[in-house]
């Protein structure tokens, strides 16, 4: 494979990277022979499904692959003048005296002899570059190894031959990590008082630097922000210790050696004064500020748990850019954020990039977080860059068939019906030849399972645009016909679920004294729901975590029975019924949960999952009033020669329909041999008998099996079937099973019990676009087939409007908007759903997302929601007093202003100690105010106040000076209270309402 040459503009290159996990199964080939580079301020993106080596690659470039893994080939360059100069001085022998792109193209030129590719020119390219060696230093005796290979493939000499006589002469002439100009090595020889030399060329080879070298570079130049914040960070440690732990390391200097005395003295801060602190802690301060976490100076010693998860996602950030690393490596940071949040994410680092200048290398399976926010995408698969290019060209002109399909399976709005990519991603420690994506590619050929598949141009001669995919072009109207059949208009009959006022709230209790005290609030998980799900429909429940919608869909099957209000479930109060009558009950309603791995025990196999509810309910059961019946087709074979009997119990794996099963049974003979067909899982027994070697006759016994186990393992086989597995899965447990797998078992154990209503929540939000495809065709196909009511419970907008009928919108405990789907995604009203929606990410690099509303702050506590509506503390839309002329951006800030002052959430002192350098102090000191009021009106607004909004604030800044908080929220309330806090607006009946005075009467 050829290696990728650092050029200038380079700041990091990947070339050859290959990493390796050793099983007991055999090397596990993660990586396997990756080029990539990213340029100076450039955007990346890495893309591709799970177990594709996207996370692999990132930790192999920053050399933190834990052990059994190990980077066994290829090389990682980080082009950083001052770095390398810094690094020259402090570790001995790390210079090699070489030009690094003199060893560079070395190294290129081995990869390609040992693939055959090049050996016309390599002889004439191996002299030219000993002549370039003649007249420098050449310690290591390279320029007559150069020489000598060239003769040795003009004499006919073998490749694979020459190439290891290079390779061993060139990691001889590089032995060290650290390439400077010929002119920084000459001053570097001279100058020996420990000053890092001026250096205008530096470039650090990462995979040969030492351990101690790394820990420098992580962090000071290459910062990564992980997947899960709240595993990332250290729940025993305060966030600003977390974040101020990396400038202590890189920029004061108190990066030590690793030995136990120190790993003590790091554990046990109490025991040893810390230098530095109020420079670092200032510091800190000013990230944490930079990443949008409001008065940082009040919230450095809180914990993890005290942030809500967009909050802990800006501390991954803040500490990933503590010393303003060169690069940014942001590792799935959206997957598990809300849509709104996830914007704010997305907007943070974009601004932070164009504000450092940084380099961001983007990895995830969200193929919309790319278009929006990369220059270049590389697309992965199983171990290797499939595709790369232009995000424009990639998304308007795929040219590999793994990145055509995976934006197939994006939901938009035109598909009726997504296309997901068949199959799995293959094992990677027996890795087909050719094309790793042949076993699932359509438009698969011979050649492509043959050698190596070289890297072709695509597309415009002036755009660097390259697949490995033997094919020119590929016919897409071929793809996604063939056995998909269209969406199907399914009835909607009348209401099967009626919740009315329904509120389920938690009691806070410390202790067994708290619970008859009743001092502490309720946490109001959901607070007076109501709406209807029709029978058939799919209702689709939105809102950000933390709105309630998985606390209602529990509350609506009982699970966690509410504390108020009524649930009608086909014309049944579950409320009224008793433990037992319930339990029968919950046979025609059941859930599918969010997170698959942790839903299903890891102790039971799949058959003991599925089977474990047929148990508890006493399923199947078979009604002896039942008549079944065989309709019998015959082949080869006439059909008076054929009978067939049909056990009683047949039906309860088939049910029954006006009292009848009718069993299809297919019989064919042909060379002297009998096969029967029957639908289902049923036991099927044939006799066959013979006159003269001919078959005069066959008898065939159909049933549902001879006792209550080989039913039930026949029932669990059955819902495998019905849900895309395979019998050869039923003794497999969870953690051998692929993510889409588990959602599967998922969804047949809550189908086992044959249903009429399924609360799923969140089936597919941590599943690749591919897998989700799968899952959500799966959805609908059981909805057609058995009449199945949902209520889908998701934060991913773009999946609802693919799958529901109807959507209700949630914030904060309750029902803001309800509406049919298109009619709800072509006119929102609530300015929550317009939020909402807003903030999709487009799977299209050329859609316009200037107008995106990005929502403020999180939201509040369900403790103490605020009075009102309760999205008017991050409403953009929040209504002024009648009698108040001020513009609606300058009255948003005023509230947010209002907010922080009522809750005391303002740094006085920080306020008081800084005098902004803006136009507001002008204001201030010519009005007689002051450089306080200069500070906060820099802090809370970007637009000029006038008139009596002016006034009040001003006041509110004088009494705020003098400390009284009261007086300043005071004189807020009486300028600015909004309707929006007055009242609080209900959902009308209608087919679409809205709870939001801009659509109702406000008083």
């Amino acid at each position: 494979m050829t290696q990728e040459l650092l050029s200038v503009n380079d700041l990091l290159s990947v070339s050859g990277l290959r990493t390796q996990f050793d099983t007991k199964r055999g090397a596990v080939k993660a990586v396997d022979g990756v080029d990539l580079t990213i340029e100076e301020g450039e955007t990346v993106g890495l893309v591709g499904e799970s177990g594709s080596g996207k996370s692999v690659t990132a930790l192999s470039a920053m050399d933190l692959v834990d052990d059994p893994g190990d980077v066994v080939a290829g090389r990682v360059s980080l082009r950083r003048a001052n770095l390398a100069a810094e690094l020259a001085v402090e570790f001995d022998d790390a210079v090699v005296p070489y030009p690094f792109e003199l060893v560079d193209a070395v190294r290129e030129l081995v990869a390609d002899l040992r693939i055959d590719k090049g050996v016309e020119s390599a002889g004439s390219e191996l002299r030219g570059m000993a002549a370039d060696l003649t007249d420098h230093d050449d310690p290591a005796a390279l320029a007559p190894a150069l020489r000598d290979a060239a003769d040795r493939l003009d004499d006919g000499t073998d490749e694979s031959t020459v190439a290891d006589a290079l390779e061993e002469a060139v990691e001889d002439a590089a032995d060290g990590f650290v390439y400077l100009d010929e002119a920084a090595r000459d001053r570097l020889e001279r100058d020996s008082n420990g000053d890092p030399p001026a250096v205008e060329e530096g470039v650090v080879d990462l995979t040969a630097a030492p351990e101690e070298a790394m820990r420098k570079v992580r962090g000071s130049e290459m910062g990564m922000i992980f997947q899960d914040p709240m595993t990332s960070l250290n729940p025993a440690v305060t966030v600003g210790e977390q974040v101020a732990e990396s400038l202590r390391l890189h920029q004061y200097g108190e990066r030590k050696r690793d030995t136990w005395v120190n790993a003590v003295r790091e554990i046990l801060p109490k025991f040893r004064g810390k230098e530095h602190d109020e420079e670092v802690m200032a510091d800190v301060v000013e990230i944490l500020t930079e990443v949008g976490i409001p008065e940082a100076t009040t919230r450095l010693e809180e914990y993890p748990h005290e942030f809500s998860g967009g909050m802990r996602q800006r501390v991954l950030i803040a500490i990933a850019l503590a010393c303003q690393p060169s690069l940014l490596i942001a590792d799935e940071p959206t997957t598990a954020l809300d849509v709104t949040i996830q914007a704010q994410i997305l907007d943070l680092i974009d601004d932070l990039q164009e504000e450092f200048g940084m380099s961001v290398l983007m990895i995830t399976h969200d193929l919309g977080v790319v278009a929006e926010t990369c220059d270049r995408v590389a697309v992965m698969y199983a171990g290797e860059i499939v595709e790369e290019g232009p995000v424009e060209e990639i998304f308007t002109n795929p040219s590999h068939p793994y990145t055509y399909t995976l934006l197939e399976s994006i939901p938009t709005e035109e598909k009726d019906r997504l296309t997901p990519i068949e199959g799995n991603v293959p094992d990677l420690i027996d890795m087909p030849d050719g094309c790793h994506f042949a076993d699932r590619c359509p438009w698969a050929q011979p050649e492509c399972r043959d050698g190596e598949i070289p890297f072709r141009q695509h597309g415009p001669d002036d755009i660097d645009h390259r697949s490995k995919c033997i094919l020119e072009s590929f016919d897409e109207d071929e793809y996604g016909d063939e056995g998909v059949a269209s969406a199907v208009e399914h009835d909607v009959g009348e209401p099967i679920v009626e919740l009315r006022e329904m509120r389920k709230y938690y009691q806070q209790e410390d202790g067994v004294l708290d619970r008859f005290l009743g001092e502490k609030p309720s946490v109001k998980a959901v607070d007076g729901v109501s709406f209807d799900v029709h029978e058939g429909e799919t209702l689709g429940l939105v809102g950000e975590s933390g709105c309630g919608k998985s606390t209602a869909g529990r509350a609506i099957l009982h699970l966690n029975p509410p504390t108020d209000g009524t649930v009608v479930f086909a014309g049944e109060e579950l409320g009224d019924l008793s433990k037992s009558e319930l339990r029968e009950k919950r046979k025609d309603m059941q859930m599918v949960f969010q997170d698959p791995m942790s839903s299903l025990d890891p102790r039971m196999t799949v058959g003991q999952t599925i089977m474990e509810p047929l148990k508890i309910h006493g399923l199947p059961e078979t009604d002896p009033d039942v008549v079944t019946r065989a309709a019998v087709s015959t082949t080869g074979i006439s059909a008076d020669a054929v009978s067939v009997d049909v056990a009683d119990n047949v039906d309860a794996l088939l049910g029954s329909t006006d009292g009848e099963v009718v069993v299809p049974v297919e019989v064919a003979v042909a060379d002297g041999d009998v096969t029967v067909d029957v639908e289902g899982a049923l036991d099927v027994t044939t006799d066959v008998t013979r006159e003269d070697g001919r078959i005069t006759s066959v008898q065939v016994d159909v049933s549902a099996g001879g006792s209550k186990r080989t039913l039930l393992r026949r029932r669990v086989f059955q819902l495998l079937e019905e849900v895309g597995l395979d019998e050869s899965q039923y003794g497999r447990y969870p953690h051998e099973l692929s993510g889409g797998q588990r959602q599967r078992v998922g969804i047949a154990r809550a189908l086992a019990v044959d249903p009429d209503f399924i609360v799923a929540d969140e089936p597919v939000s941590a599943l690749d676009v591919s897998v989700q495809a799968q899952i959500i065709n799966l959805l609908e196909d059981l909805q057609e087939e058995f009449g199945l009511t949902y209520l889908f419970i998701a934060h991913d907008l773009s999946v609802v409007r693919h799958i529901s009928d109807r959507v209700a919108v949630m914030y904060l405990g309750e029902i803001v908007e309800i509406a049919a789907t298109d009619d709800l995604f072509a006119d929102p009203k609530h300015p929550y759903t317009n939020a909402l929606l807003s903030a999709i990410p487009e799977p299209d690099p050329l859609a316009d997302t200037d107008d995106r509303t990005i929502l403020k702050g999180d939201v509040p506590s369900p403790i103490d929601p605020p009075s009102g509506c309760h999205f008017r503390t991050r409403c953009p839309s929040i209504i002024p007093p009648a009698d108040l002329d001020i513009e609606q951006e300058r009255y948003r800030e005023v509230m947010f202003y209002r907010q922080r002052v009522e809750s005391r959430d303002i740094d006085l002192e920080a306020a008081r100690e800084k005098a902004p350098d803006e136009e507001p102090v002008a204001r201030a000191v010519a009005d007689g105010g002051s450089s306080f009021a200069a500070a906060l009106d820099a802090q809370f607004f970007d637009g000029p106040l006038s008139g009596r909004a002016r006034e009040a604030v001003d006041a509110s800044y004088r009494h705020l000076d003098d400390g009284d908080w009261d007086a300043a929220a005071a004189v807020l309330a009486d300028t600015f209270e909004s309707v929006c806090e007055r009242s609080n607006p209900t959902l009308e009946d209608g087919d679409h309402p809205a709870a939001c005075h801009l659509f109702t009467d406000a008083e």
